[in-house]
C-alpha cells in the first residue's frame, strides 16, 4: 500500500499539476494527502485549494492557511521589523 503525501505547495498551481500528473502516471498511490501550506508566494492559490478540493486529496492546514483562513495578523512566516 503506497500513500502520497504533498506539502508547500504555497500556490504554485503548474507544480502541483506536475506533481499529480506524475501520481496518476504511476498508478500505484492507495491515497493521497497533502501536509499543509498550499497558500502562499506563487500566484494561484484559488486554483490550487479548488485542485485539492477538486482530486479530493485530505488533509491539514499549515502555518499559511491558518493565516489566510482567519486573518491571523503574523503566522510565523515573515521576520518582523524592528
Amino acid at each position: 500500500m503506497k500513500y502520497v503525501l504533498i506539502s508547500d505547495v504555497h500556490g504554485n498551481l503548474p507544480a502541483l499539476e506536475a506533481v499529480l500528473a506524475d501520481i496518476d502516471a504511476r498508478g500505484d498511490a492507495e491515497a493521497i494527502y497533502h501536509l499543509g501550506d498550499l497558500v502562499g508566494y506563487a500566484p494561484w492559490p484559488n486554483e490550487v485549494a479548488a485542485l485539492i478540493r477538486e482530486r479530493g486529496i485530505t488533509g491539514i492546514a499549515g502555518n499559511y492557511d491558518s493565516t489566510v483562513a482567519t486573518d491571523y495578523e503574523h503566522c510565523g512566516c515573515k521576520v518582523d521589523s524592528p
